[in-house]
Order: C-alpha cells, then sequence, then structure tokens
C-alpha cells in the first residue's frame, strides 16, 4: 500500500474508535491536511472527496474499499474533485456495486436524510456538526433565521431545541422539500414553521421593510451561486449581508456567520467583521475530528448586546 494510504489507513482507524459506539454516524474521518482526501462517514457510507492531482487507480480504489470494510461500511463513493473545468459542481465518480441513491444516518440521535444525487455533498456537512448542537441547546422559545437554508439542518436543530418559529429560506424548493422530510424524519411539524423559496438577498431586504426580528441567524452560504441570473460571490457579499443580519436581531440575539472559501482565512473574516459591525463575537464551535481549519468552515458568532 502506498505511503499516502497508509496516512489515511491511520488517521480512520484512530477517528473511528473515538466515534465508534457513539450516537453519531455522522463525522471526518480524514481531513484534508492528512493525505490530499477528505474521507467523512454518513452511516453505512463512506463518502472521499479525492483531492489528488490525479484520479484514483485500482489499487487506490482497491484500498478504499478495505477501508470501508475496516471501519464496518457497506458502501463507499469517491468524488474527483480536480480539473472539473468552467463547473466546479461537476466530478467525476468512483462508487461500489450497490451504492444507495438514498439513505439515512443519525448524528446526535438527530435523523438525516442522505443522497447520492445532488453533487458534492450527500446533504449535511459535518464540519457544522458543533454549531448545529449549539443551537440545538439554546434556541428554546427563540425566532431563527435559516438563510441559504440548503436541506434545513439547522432548522432541524432548532426546532429539536424548541425554537418557537423556523424560517428556512433558499432558492430550491427540492432543498426545502428535502428539509421537510428531515423535519418529519424527527418527529417535527413543519406547522408554526416557515419554509420559504427566495433569494436570501430579497428575504433580507423584506425582513428590514417588515420590521421584523430574529434570535438566532444563520449564515451560511456557498461560495458561489446564481438566482434567476443574479450571481452570488461570498467574498464580496457576506460581510454585508452579515450587517444586514445583524441589524435584524433582536437583544441578545446572535448570528453565525460562516464560509468555507480557502482563500478567505479567519483572520481576516473576523477583521473584516468587527469594522463593519464591531460586536462581541467568538469563534464558532468545531469538533475533534475537524483539523484542516482552512478549508473546513470557518465560523463566528457575532451577538448583539442586550
Amino acid at each position: 500500500m502506498d505511503q499516502w494510504m497508509n496516512k489515511v489507513f491511520e488517521r480512520t482507524i484512530a477517528t473511528h474508535k473515538a466515534f465508534a459506539g457513539g450516537n453519531t454516524e455522522c463525522f471526518r474521518l480524514v481531513d484534508r491536511d492528512g493525505a490530499e482526501v477528505v474521507v467523512d462517514r454518513y452511516g453505512p457510507c463512506l463518502w472521499v472527496s479525492w483531492m489528488r492531482n490525479h484520479p484514483p487507480t485500482e489499487s487506490d480504489l482497491a484500498a478504499i474499499g478495505q477501508l470501508a470494510v475496516k471501519v464496518g461500511c457497506e458502501h463507499w463513493l469517491v468524488n474527483g474533485m480536480v480539473n472539473r473545468g468552467k463547473d466546479p459542481g461537476s466530478a467525476q465518480r468512483w462508487q461500489n456495486s450497490g451504492f444507495p441513491g438514498r439513505w439515512q444516518a443519525k448524528e446526535d440521535n438527530v435523523l438525516y436524510n442522505l443522497r447520492a444525487d445532488t453533487g458534492m455533498s450527500p446533504g449535511l456537512f459535518v464540519d457544522q456538526r458543533a454549531n448545529r448542537k449549539f443551537l440545538r441547546q439554546h434556541t428554546r422559545n427563540a425566532k431563527v433565521l435559516n438563510l441559504f437554508a440548503y436541506t434545513c439542518s439547522f432548522s432541524v436543530a432548532a426546532a429539536l431545541g424548541e425554537a418557537s418559529a423556523v424560517t428556512s429560506v433558499d432558492v430550491s424548493q427540492r432543498f426545502l422539500d428535502w428539509g421537510k422530510e428531515n423535519f418529519a424524519s424527527n418527529g417535527l411539524p413543519t406547522e408554526g414553521h416557515v419554509f420559504s423559496k427566495a433569494d436570501a438577498r430579497d428575504y433580507l431586504a423584506l425582513a428590514r421593510k417588515r420590521g421584523w426580528s430574529f434570535d438566532f441567524i444563520i449564515l451560511d452560504p456557498p461560495s458561489f451561486s446564481r438566482s434567476k441570473g443574479k450571481p452570488f460571490t461570498v467574498r464580496k457579499e457576506l460581510v454585508p449581508m452579515a450587517k444586514n443580519c445583524f441589524d435584524l436581531l433582536a437583544p441578545g440575539g446572535e448570528v453565525l456567520v460562516s464560509t468555507n472559501l480557502s482563500t478567505w482565512s479567519m483572520g481576516d473574516l473576523k477583521g473584516e467583521l468587527k469594522k463593519t459591525i464591531g460586536c462581541q463575537m467568538r469563534q464558532g464551535e468545531s469538533d475533534s475530528d475537524i483539523t484542516d481549519l482552512e478549508n473546513s468552515a470557518k465560523t463566528l458568532w457575532m451577538k448583539k448586546s442586550d
């Protein structure tokens, strides 16, 4: 076995032992700083993001199959993440026979519906696990706004934390419907909560116009997207949006600001937010399985004074 794969095996087994037997089936086994691959576990499935500058060989794929067996996964999938041309959402893909199109896995006893046909993620980002846990512990009776909601995992966490109302905003009805499935899988009613198909920027403008306020706001956008021909670039728009979110907070409220843009350091992000908003700020939650802090989500909680 090649030396790089030996590193993957060593880190995978060590991390798996730390989580084995617990109530979490979704976690990072190997981060990118280990060997230019990211290996995540989602229940019975091993999800591999291949960052190396050449496609995996037959030997590499065989080793990944062995790795899946070693940690008790029935299935494995590899996404080639380099040389994707003009389409950053495209990827070459390799997987074992029988890899499921849909399945479920739990995170801290919360059940999530996962899919293999939606791009680079199966529907849940493991590097936000600790922030979801924070929401479950602090959102009782709170009004929560989740922008760029994707499959609504933050919304599920807030609803499980007994938030009084959770609003999930995303431009994709498909993802919002997926979010409703996540609510249902955890016995959560959708009544009393809002699932709004809208551009997050437009929703913020509407909220300001109508004088709405929230106790928690989640601002976790993609690095780039396009809605009705209107592009969104995180480096340009995150800080102004964070300011708009902060203005909508009730006294004592908090905004989670997050980006996984690797060229934007935590220090620079914090400095720009502090210069623009000037508020109490603390670094977001993280867990021991996330070691590549530059390429994982960089998160900051901004709090409005009481």
